[in-house]
């Protein structure tokens, strides 16, 4: 197995990704986002690049569907819902479809699409996705990051997968940028002891969101393997597989 790194979007061309297995992370928040809608009944989710694509694509779909989406943390006027994963209730998005559109995390999933497989990663379901992960031969972790700047958070979570690729028992071959993440993840988190909100809770990114007042989405979206299911994003459309779902609804 190999396993490759990238530390944010907007640094590498579509035609990187051709032929391999990647796994788009935005820990902050809309992979997490993204999972929690779709555990929570969400049928599909549309991710697109701007507000402008997505009031479109809304007339295209028709009324029975919602907006999600955020512009510097903020949800955008006139959409449904913001990026904040707490909004994503059952009560919600059960049956309804979403277009979304963030900063960060729908532009890397959009620059991954010629991928030969997408699958979205947090670490809500960070422990279902390694453990499919551990039959590919080719892994990229697509950090999304913050407005091109890596994002502690991704990397940390990044790390994670990776560790628990190596525990799994297959040989890989690590690039220095999957090894970055390991070292880090490692680092940081790799005591028992270790708080994750604590740690995630001192990226830059998070202190922007706490400093907005979205402290509860940060500890939400520490939550380790609590939404173990598979997610993945095929022919514009972002769906969990079939079966793949053991988490109860919140």
């Amino acid at each position: 197995m190999k396993i490759d790194l990238i530390f944010a979007a907007g640094n590498k061309g579509r035609r990187d990704f051709h032929g391999k297995t990647v796994v788009v992370i935005d820990v902050l928040r809309a992979t997490s986002t993204i999972v929690t809608a779709l555990t929570n009944g969400c049928l599909a989710i549309y991710p697109v690049a701007d507000p402008g694509t997505a009031a479109l694509f809304r007339r295209q779909l028709g009324s029975d569907c919602l907006t999600g989406g955020e512009r510097q943390g903020l949800k955008i006027s006139g959409f449904d819902l913001g990026n904040s994963p707490l909004e994503y209730t059952a009560e919600t998005v059960a049956g309804q479809r979403i277009i979304l559109t963030t900063s960060n995390g729908t532009r890397a999933l959009l620059e991954a699409e010629h991928a030969a497989e997408i699958l979205i990663g947090s670490f809500l379901n960070a422990g279902r996705t390694s453990s499919y992960l551990l039959a590919k031969e080719e892994v990229v972790f697509f950090c999304a990051g913050t407005n091109g700047e890596p994002g502690l958070e991704d990397l940390l979570c990044a790390g994670l997968m990776t560790d628990r690729l190596l525990a799994g028992g297959r040989a890989a071959e690590l690039t220095d940028a999957a090894r970055i993440g390991l070292v880090t993840y490692r680092h940081l988190l790799g005591r028992p002891e270790t708080d994750l909100v604590t740690v995630l809770s001192q990226a830059q990114h998070a202190k922007g969101l706490a400093a907005l007042g979205f402290v509860d989405d940060i500890t939400y979206c520490a939550q380790l393997d609590t939404r173990p299911c598979l997610v993945c994003f095929r022919d514009g459309r972002i769906t969990m597989v079939p079966g793949s779902n053991n988490a109860s609804e919140a």
